[in-house]
């Protein structure tokens, strides 16, 4: 039997719970007796006793230890075992610090060496779980970390804990060497003890006054109320509490230490910034007051440097804190396993043969028995026989994965008590409760890892585990299923593992010759029978503990009513939107999308219906369909059907996904408590893990597919879904459209441009140039034809893009540009033919397509052609009408009645009289370039006297016009008319009336009409050219003379400096006259009132610019300009005593103005 194999009795007492306040004699003996030292261990005591040591008789303050670790760790046992060590009371005739140097390996020489070194000190440890101390102070006062310090200072001493006053009062009589006297006459009046009575010290106040009287001499009533001063006045500081251990261990031998060895200080603290530094401040004081003869050492779950991490407030410097604790002892858990191994489970030696021989009969088993998916690759099987032999009957994964199920747990609050120790129950304690449970099974039995949740059971809360207890009751203590339920519970919050059903089977492996197949399958039955009870859920292939309140509400989405559309609804979008992603296939023949109906389970689903059908039949009817049934169906509707097996997991998983996705909008709305909320989060994040969980079964669902079409099942296979569709629908599309092997080449929408441009000679133009697609399309051109029909480009495209064509646009356009090439079809507008730059915009262009029809070519008579290039080269003389085919002499003349109305267009921007005329041509022009395509050689011959009288009538008279000399004398006439507008009145000739005349005229290009009014213009030039020079030289004399008068002025000569701008404005005006060719123009810039201006304006701008000295001396002579004194009677002189009268008057007007003083301008 298993009991049989250790070295020592599994079931004796090693108090694997290590608890601080167990220090009875036997359990501290035992304690340090069992100790095991193992090699990490060895360098953390290395590393603590070298500076515990060294500083012995000198001030340091360095006296702050942290230990940490976690669960199993053994961090708890080491602050219990250095207490013991260096307390080195004496036990058994033993000094406990010698028991323990004796644990030591002679290697270790120098730990050795420290450790003597530190028990030749006095010290006293006072060893503590401030959790438990603090449970009368709590935890929210800031200073509970020193209160509960004081406390159990205060029990060291042997003062009351429990109330500081009191102790203080205590303190007092003891300073005083009045405490042992006031005990005894205490005990004299109330006869009990002090320490009895004082636990009800305000109903003992009568017998405490009275020995208080006594001892101190004083009045009774003085020392009545001498504990209500106390308890009202008593107050603690961190610098009191220092003060009070100085003075303590002042009293000690010298070198004396005092030690507070402090279990759990992290658990105690978590994230309360204010006791870690009333944590902080106490040792700084300590160290600072008491010179290193006070020490600290404290465990934690957390390294120092984690829990300040944790810390909430950002306003205190926690480098200060970490600097209070030099000495940081961090302990792992394979510290915990090698101590489990030693202490508990170490083999009498020829157990450890035994065990190593069995190994190697079953190594080979176990590898295919115990082992966990890629993600669980941390936790390990059995390595070699050593191993099994040293860690049997558990196997080495158990204590890492155990550890790691701890810590979730933890972190999730999942341990009772107001402030739980996680590490209260010790992996030795667990580990041997497991021995115990299978210590009579026979040597080969596997301890199960569900066996581990027994050891902690009792720690966790009721409500979290209450799942398992109704499990107990209704299925079994023993059942199969609660086993599984333990493991899931453990393994709820640990992420990096996998509990789905291979890893679950290998957690419940019991012994090493285990049937692993029967296990697995009787572990599915059970998943199913918890799935149905809803003791666990399952998301993908992963299995999940539900707690109470994840209970409730999976029970409320089972009760969810969900129609059977909606679930498909949820399927179709995983198909097409997730995993195919596309409505199109691209044909491997032609290298084309084509566009496929998408139907789910026989249903149109997406889109609309198409030629080409991907019809998905899924779980939700699988088994409704046979085989023979797909077959016969596969015939008759040419679908490509995917037919994914029946899987009855997948449908329940994905009703449970519909479910919970309509459950969790619904339950939002309601008013939620924050467990429910974060819960309800949660359910979400695993609803959206499901859902990938089953895309991935879907994928995996159509990599196994059978592919029915046409009658047959289609050998293809493939791990991608999107490339296994692509190749069944290729398989598919020639079938479907049989006469897309006709496309002899694969055509792009740039060859259309190719094909238009290439060169006439290229092409034969024959029957026998059509391939056959080009021939398929000719022939159904023709059949229209003769039903009268006719077809566009758009019903082209139609026709041959859908069975049993399959042809695509770009194949279609290029056979059409090349049927058009080879003048085998025309493409028209209206009857109009298209040239092939029209063509190919129209091809390239979807909009216009339905307008232009696809006509075939009919064959023209050479003679018909022929007579309409004699009659177009007559009547474009300049056009190269040498073709022979009838579409290019159409093409042509065309483009030269385009040319000639696009000249006359041009014309029409001119601002001539006669622009109708242009307008005329235009229209009669465009009656022939819209002769009809069909009829154009007919109906050129019927309209040849009326083209040909258009061009001898019209055209070849305006054209002579607009492009001989004809027009250029025409603009000249025009051009002097705009110019000598104003002169031409004073030319008394009648040939003037020539020039009026052709400017008017309708029809000024017919005839000798321009050159005739060229000669009169001649004429009329020779008359006014010399007057207006006469003109102009009278102009410029007088403007001289008047500049030369003024020059000639004295005043003018005295300007001194620039004098120009005296004459400047008269010689502006000699330069317009210069300049100028209009008669009366001249005429008026000279004529007496002009010139008068000008000649009082030269005065005033010479007085301006005379020196002052010289202004004085210029009579300023008033002037009256002649035409003001002109006698006004009379506008006519008809006779001699007309003239006389007419002078003598002038003259009286004349003398009376000079006798007044004025001058006279004339």
């Amino acid at each position: 039997m298993i009991k049989d194999i250790f070295k020592k009795d599994i079931n004796r007492n090693i108090a694997g719970v290590i608890m601080a306040d167990n220090t009875t004699d036997e359990a501290v003996f035992q304690e340090v007796d069992e100790y095991v030292i193992t090699k990490d261990l060895s360098k953390k005591l290395d590393e603590f006793f070298e500076v515990y040591s060294s500083t012995i008789g000198k001030p340091t303050e360095n006296i702050g230890v942290w230990i940490s670790g976690f669960f199993g760790s053994g961090k708890s046992h080491l602050l219990k075992i250095l207490s013991y060590i260096l307390s080195n009371q004496r036990i058994h005739s033993d000094l406990i610090g010698e028991l323990f140097i004796q644990k030591i390996g002679q290697e270790d020489f120098e730990l050795k060496n420290n450790i003597e070194k530190a028990l030749k000190v006095p010290a006293h440890s006072i060893l503590f779980n401030i959790d438990q101390k603090a449970e009368n102070s709590g935890k929210n006062n800031d200073d509970a970390i020193l209160a509960v310090f004081m406390k159990v200072f205060n029990e060291m001493r042997g003062y009351y804990p429990k109330f500081g006053y009191i102790a203080k009062f205590e303190s007092d009589l003891d300073k005083q060497g009045l405490f042992e006297d006031f005990k005894s006459k205490f005990k004299t009046y109330s006869g009990e003890n002090w320490e009895t009575g004082r636990e009800t010290i305000h109903l003992e106040i009568d017998s405490v006054a009275q020995a208080l009287s006594e001892v101190k001499g004083i009045s009774i009533e003085s020392a009545s109320d001498t504990i209500d001063k106390y308890e009202e006045n008593y107050s603690l500081s961190i610098e009191e509490f220092a003060n009070e251990v100085k003075e303590y261990i002042s009293k000690q031998e010298p070198n004396y230490r005092l030690i507070f060895c402090v279990d759990e200080v992290g658990q105690f603290i978590g994230d309360n910034t204010k006791l870690m530094l009333n944590l902080q401040t106490i040792v700084e004081t300590l160290s600072t007051v008491c010179k290193g003869q006070a020490w600290v050492i404290v465990t934690s779950q957390s390294a120092v440097s984690d829990l300040v991490a944790n810390q909430k407030s950002t306003e205190f410097d926690f480098s200060k804190i970490m600097g209070r604790f030099k000495v940081k002892l961090n302990l792992t858990s394979q510290n915990a396993n090698e101590v489990i191994q030693k202490r508990l489970l170490a083999k009498k030696d020829e157990s450890a043969s035994d065990l190593a021989s069995l190994y190697g009969k079953v190594q080979n088993s176990l590898k295919s028995i115990i082992h966990f998916s890629d993600r669980e690759k941390r936790y390990k099987s059995y390595a070699t026989s050593d191993e099994f032999a040293s860690i049997y009957p558990f196997v080495p994964y158990q204590m890492d994965l155990f550890q790691s199920c701890i810590m979730g747990l933890s972190r999730n609050n999942s341990f009772q008590g107001k402030h739980q120790s996680i590490g209260e129950r010790s992996m030795l304690d667990v580990v041997q409760n497991v021995t115990i449970k299978v210590s009579e099974d026979s040597i080969g039995t596997i301890a199960t890892f569900d066996r581990f949740f027994d050891g902690l059971s009792s720690t966790i809360r009721g409500e979290l585990q209450a799942q398992i207890n109704q499990a107990i009751n209704s299925l079994g203590a023993n059942s199969l299923e609660v086993k599984i339920l333990k493991i899931l519970f453990m393994l709820k919050y640990v992420k990096e593992f996998n509990p789905n059903i291979d890893n679950i089977t290998t957690l419940l492996v019991n012994s090493v010759d285990c049937d692993i197949s029967d296990l697995k399958k009787r572990i599915n039955q059970s998943l199913i029978i918890l799935i149905e009870n809803v003791f666990i859920q399952k998301i993908g292939d992963i299995y999940e503990y539900l707690t109470d309140v994840e209970k409730d509400i999976e029970n409320e989405i089972k009760a969810i009513s969900i129609e059977q559309r909606e679930v498909t609804a949820e399927l179709i979008k995983w198909v097409y939107d997730d995993i195919l992603r596309t409505n199109k296939v691209r044909c491997e023949l032609n290298k084309q999308d084509y566009i496929f109906a998408r139907k789910i389970d026989d249903t149109l689903v997406k889109g609309k219906d198409e030629e080409i059908v991907l019809n998905i039949i899924t779980p939700l009817v699988s088994d409704e369909y046979k085989e023979e049934r797909l077959l016969a169906k596969s015939i008759g509707d040419r679908d490509i059907i995917v037919y994914l097996e029946p899987n009855f997991t997948f449908i329940k998983d994905l009703e449970l996904y519909a479910k919970t996705q309509k459950f969790i909008p619904q339950k939002q709305n309601g008013n939620l408590t924050d467990t429910e909320r974060a819960l309800l989060m949660n359910k979400a994040s695993d609803n959206n893990k499901r859902r990938d969980n089953l895309l991935d079964s879907l994928k995996e669902m159509f990599s196994n597919a059978k592919i029915y079409f046409n009658g047959s099942i289609l050998d293809i296979k493939s791990s991608d879904p999107k490339l296994l569709i692509d190749k069944a629908l290729n398989v598919a599309i020639p079938v479907v459209y049989p006469n897309i092997a006709m496309l002899n080449k694969i055509y792009n929408e740039t060859d259309i441009k190719t094909i238009l441009m290439q060169s006439d000679d290229l092409l034969t133009g024959s029957d026998d140039a059509l391939n056959e697609a080009e021939n398929e399309i000719f022939n159904y051109l023709k059949r229209q034809k003769a039903s009268h029909q006719n077809v566009t480009v758009s019903k082209l495209l139609e026709q041959y893009s859908i069975k049993p064509y399959g042809w695509y646009q770009s194949a279609i356009l290029c056979l059409l540009a090349s049927m058009f090439m080879k003048k085998r079809v025309d493409l028209k507008r209206s009857s109009n033919p298209l040239t092939k730059q029209e063509i190919l915009s129209i091809l390239s262009n979807n909009r216009e397509q339905s307008n232009i029809i696809v006509a075939i070519v009919e064959k023209i008579d050479d003679k018909d052609i022929k007579a309409a290039k004699d009659i177009l080269k007559e009547f474009f003389p300049n056009g190269n009408f040498t073709s022979t085919s009838a579409r290019e002499i159409i093409e042509l003349a065309n483009k030269e009645y385009e040319k000639t109305i696009s000249k006359l267009n041009s014309f029409l921007s001119h601002p001539y009289s006669f622009k109708d005329s242009f307008k005329e041509a235009i229209e009669k022009i465009k009656v022939y370039e819209k002769l009809d395509y069909d009829n154009f050689f007919i109906d050129i011959k019927k309209y040849e006297d009326k083209l040909l009288d258009l061009k001898e009538d019209l055209l070849d008279s305006l054209f002579e016009f607009m492009e001989g000399d004809k027009r250029k004398i025409y603009d000249e006439i025009a051009l002097f008319i705009s110019t000598n507008k104003d002169n031409l009145y004073h030319i008394k000739d009648e040939r003037i009336n020539d020039l009026y005349a052709l400017m008017k005229d309708l029809e000024p290009y017919k005839g000798n009409k321009v050159q005739a009014a060229k000669t009169s213009l001649k004429a009329i030039e020779e008359q006014l050219n010399p007057m207006i020079d006469s003109v102009r030289t009278k102009a410029l004399v007088k403007v001289d003379e008047l500049i030369a008068k003024i020059q000639s002025l004295e005043s003018f000569s005295k300007i001194q400096g620039d004098k120009s701008s005296v004459i400047k404005p008269l010689q502006a005006i000699k330069l317009s006259c210069e300049n100028s060719n209009n008669i009366d123009f001249i005429n008026q810039r000279v004529n007496s009132e002009s010139l008068e201006k000008a000649f009082d304006n030269a005065n005033e701008k010479i007085l301006e610019l005379l020196p002052t000295e010289h202004k004085e001396n210029i009579p300023q002579k008033a002037r009256t300009r002649f035409d003001k004194i002109k006698p006004k009677d009379k506008y006519t002189l008809e006779t001699v005593s007309d003239v006389e009268e007419f002078i003598n008057e002038l003259k009286s007007k004349m003398l009376e103005e000079i006798n007044s003083g004025r001058e006279i301008t004339l």
